[in-house]
């Protein structure tokens, strides 16, 4: 019905002949802003409470974000595409771009960036989803119902659970509500579709299946057997349900990355799809995500898109591997909610096997955070550069890693910038 149609739910976004949604969010109300959108150029606006605005420019309709749900799943059901759906608490980015990739992006849509939520991912489908025959798409979660609620707008075909761990466990209320949430892209996927489940007892016990397909490190229908790193580059071994197959990944990659690569290896043999294993040993890590590089003969990590205790986990452990002394730049873990102390506790427990710890405390959740590693805590940007700059050694390893709202870049920015 909409298509042809650009929709926009910031009105600083709003171009000529586009439709404006106005959603009720946490901190502003987009029906305050239908006049300006209208200014702008909006040819409709999608409204679901009373404003002042010419009749004929305004969609009136009980939800706003049902609005867009709906049209995203009459968008989908048109086309009649093979939805791969994905969840999990890590790793989530990494193997859909992965996975499109591979499938070939002439073939496969999946949505861009962290579009990934009951607002994101149908303006996603909507604005930029073109009638492509394979569907990847990230399915993001941070309460109980949002799983499904993503899949009442694609219902799976194939539906892959990476894993379950302990981010937003504030938000999602418990360790078990994460669990059962997570556990609904499978409940919710298409009655002869099958599932690809990481091999986790906590997982498989509650799933009934008669089409499952595990992965998981040395265990599982796909495996990875084992791994090292050689210089800047990764040597994985992997067990497939058909051959032994050994990788040469270009860049290190931590060792959940490496499992999920074993979701991915599934789900291309059951959609029947070759894959160019130059491809794939080439392909580089999503910015902010793990990414590693060298600067002035120092290994540096970036992996500050996001942050729980499990991909610090794989992280630090990766981090040791790599260089000669280790250290790492850490900040809070956000979302935890009631769980707070008890996260930063255990992550001091994680980094005891780091040479330095640096602690940026500009987001004090982590001041409950203890470890003997400790070697500086401060909020001053400009002070962990050159605590850096003085102390570390050519072939050291340096990994900067906090959630999101901690603005860890901005750290390693001033690092690699030579800034103090």
């Amino acid at each position: 019905m909409y298509d042809g149609y650009h929709f926009v739910i910031d009105s600083r976004k709003v171009t000529p002949g586009c439709v404006f949604v106005a959603i009720k969010g946490e901190k502003t109300d987009g029906h305050l802003y239908v006049n300006d959108a209208l200014s702008k150029g909006a040819k409709y606006v999608v409204v679901e409470k009373d404003v002042q605005a010419p009749e004929n420019c305004l969609i009136r309709v009980d939800s706003t974000v049902d609005f867009l749900i709906n049209s995203a799943r009459e968008k989908i059901q048109r086309y009649n595409p093979f939805v791969i759906g994905i969840t999990g608490s890590n790793g989530k980015t990494t193997t859909k771009e992965l996975l499109s990739y591979l499938i070939g992006r002439e073939r496969s849509f999946s949505n861009p960036g962290n579009l990934n939520t009951e607002i994101g991912l149908p303006l996603s489908i909507l604005n930029y989803y073109k009638g492509e025959r394979y569907l990847v798409l990230e399915m993001a979660m941070n309460k109980f119902g949002d799983i499904a609620k993503l899949c009442q707008i694609a219902r799976p075909d194939i539906s892959v659970l990476l894993n379950v761990g302990t981010a937003h466990r504030g938000v999602a209320g418990s360790d078990q509500a994460i669990l059962e949430g997570k556990l609904q892209i499978v409940q919710m996927m298409n009655p002869n579709g099958t599932a690809v489940v990481i091999k986790d007892e906590r997982i498989l016990q509650k799933l009934s299946l008669k089409s499952l397909v595990t992965f998981g490190y040395r265990q599982g229908d796909y495996q990875i057997l084992d791994y090292f790193y050689d210089d800047l580059s990764t040597i994985a071994t992997y067990k497939t349900r058909g051959e032994i197959v050994e990788l040469h990944f270009k860049s290190p990659w931590n060792i959940g990355q490496l499992t999920n690569i074993g979701a991915v290896l599934a789900v291309l043999d059951l959609i029947k799809v070759g894959y160019d294993k130059s491809l794939l040993e080439n392909f580089s890590p999503i910015q902010d995500r793990f990414k590693v590089s060298k600067h002035k003969d120092i290994i540096v990590i970036n992996d500050c898109y996001n942050a729980s205790l499990e991909s610090f986990k794989v992280a630090v452990d990766a981090l040791t591997k790599l260089g000669k002394r280790s250290f790492a730049v850490v900040g809070s873990i956000k979302e935890q909610g009631i769980y707070s102390t008890q996260t930063h506790r255990e992550l001091g427990k994680i980094l005891e096997s780091v040479d330095g710890v640096i602690v940026y405390n500009l987001d004090h959740e982590i001041d409950s955070m203890v470890c003997s590693k400790e070697v500086l805590r401060t909020d001053d940007e400009k002070e962990i550069v050159s605590f850096l700059r003085r102390t570390l050694k050519p072939e050291d390893a340096v990994l900067f890693k906090a959630s999101r709202a901690v603005q860890m870049e901005r750290v390693l920015a001033k690092y690699l910038e030579g800034s103090e």
